[in-house]
């Protein structure tokens, strides 16, 4: 396998899942109705990304700023506590140790995804960082990874991805970029199989194995 690139998502994936997106999902709603008047009725089990396509235009621009706002103060909280995953620095030393260029991919704004590296002492691993702020889109859209391997300089069959909800695997699989699948995040390992990623692992260590 000739990978030059891993590319990681960052909460339940580098970093343990604190976020409460519940609660977040939630308030974002309630002001799309405030705000924009907004008569659909979403679930707050519906992914954000799904919510914004019933959008176009300038409502969906609105919408966006919406989340981003409502969002934020939750992700900033979950970075202030943040705290790595079982052997992430042990495996992020040997991937750069083999010349392997590595990237973050996530739908956290880039303010809280920098106060996430910063406390957990990892920011100075990483090649490129991308955010829902560079990209005004989320997983599982693709743009998100496809900004990444372009700002990387790598062609996307020679990148993998490491996630851990469906979201990544879609967004990963849309972008022709191998997907793992990373059980212990934000969703089952059931939930995981059921959107066929191209490896599931159990440990952060396996990805050595994957890639080796």
């Amino acid at each position: 396998m000739n990978i030059r690139a891993v590319i990681f998502d960052l909460d339940g994936t580098l970093i343990v899942h604190k976020l409460k997106l519940r609660e977040a999902k939630e308030e974002f709603l309630r002001n799309l109705r405030e705000r924009l008047n907004n008569v659909v009725e979403f679930s707050p089990d519906s992914p954000i990304a799904s919510i914004l396509e019933e959008m176009s235009g300038e409502e969906r621009m609105a919408a966006f700023k919406i989340m981003s706002e409502v969002f934020e103060p939750y992700e900033m909280m979950a970075a202030e506590v943040a705290e790595l995953r079982e052997d992430v620095i042990e495996v992020l030393e040997e991937l750069k140790r083999r010349n392997i260029k590595l990237a973050i991919a996530t739908n956290n704004s880039r303010m809280s995804t920098r106060l996430s590296l910063k406390n957990t002492s990892i920011e100075g691993f990483f090649d490129t960082v991308v955010t829902r702020d560079d990209v005004f889109d989320l997983k599982p859209n693709s743009q998100i990874i496809l900004k990444t391997i372009e700002k990387l300089g790598v062609k996307a069959g020679e990148a993998i991805h490491v996630g851990d909800t469906v979201y990544d695997i879609i967004a990963a699989k849309n972008a022709g970029v191998r997907a793992i699948a990373l059980v212990g995040g934000a969703h089952a390992r059931e939930l995981l199989e059921s959107a066929n990623p191209d490896y599931l692992i159990n440990s952060f260590k396996e990805i050595l194995q994957v890639i080796e």
